[in-house]
């Protein structure tokens, strides 16, 4: 919504910054089969960034992406999801930052610690991970309260030591804890 190469800072409320902001979310799930989208009753699940990056917003944006996402995609009306800094109606809310900890606003978020140290001209913010005690806690606090929802943050942000993909420095660990933990999410 900022930071892209054409330059533009994304004004939503108006109808250039509304296709803008559609056409990026239409590219995406053209590029995805419909068998592997993430789906609720149908609805593919769209997650929104902090609205702090669009110049401007209004809840016109959400609803011009759900008109032109049904036109475009055999009438499915994508289930939508903005960060919680968004002040617009919508399907649920989710808050960004589950690495550093459990957030449920709606969608809940967690993940295994967070590390930036290493990234230039940031102040250094570290959750340590605890060898994966960190990432089980939040799940268990999760457990006890769950949500129909969870986000994890993230797969592959290694820069920012969120990351649950596999890793030289961590092997498979973390995937492994999120399929143990999953699996009782959904059993629950």
């Amino acid at each position: 919504l900022q930071y892209n190469e054409w330059g533009y800072h994304a004004d939503l409320t108006t109808d250039y910054g509304r296709e803008w902001f559609y056409d990026t979310v239409r590219d995406f799930f053209s590029m995805i089969p419909p068998r592997h989208w993430a789906m609720i009753d149908g609805r593919p699940i769209v997650l929104l960034y902090a609205a702090g990056f669009a110049k401007n917003y209004d809840q016109s944006v959400i609803d011009h992406v759900k008109k032109q996402f049904a036109r475009d995609f055999t009438g499915r009306i994508p289930y939508i999801a903005p960060e919680v800094s968004w002040k617009v109606k919508a399907d649920n809310k989710v808050a960004w930052g589950g690495a550093l900890g459990l957030k449920e606003p709606g969608i809940a978020s967690l993940g295994p610690g967070y590390d930036h140290s290493a990234v230039r001209d940031r102040s250094p913010l570290v959750v340590d991970r605890r060898g994966g005690k960190f990432y089980e806690e939040q799940w268990e606090k999760l457990l006890k309260q769950p949500s129909k929802m969870v986000v994890l943050e993230t797969w592959n942000e290694f820069h920012e030591g969120t990351d649950i993909a596999a890793s030289r420095e961590y092997g498979r660990q973390y995937i492994e804890l999120t399929r143990k933990f999953t699996d009782r999410f959904k059993g629950d």
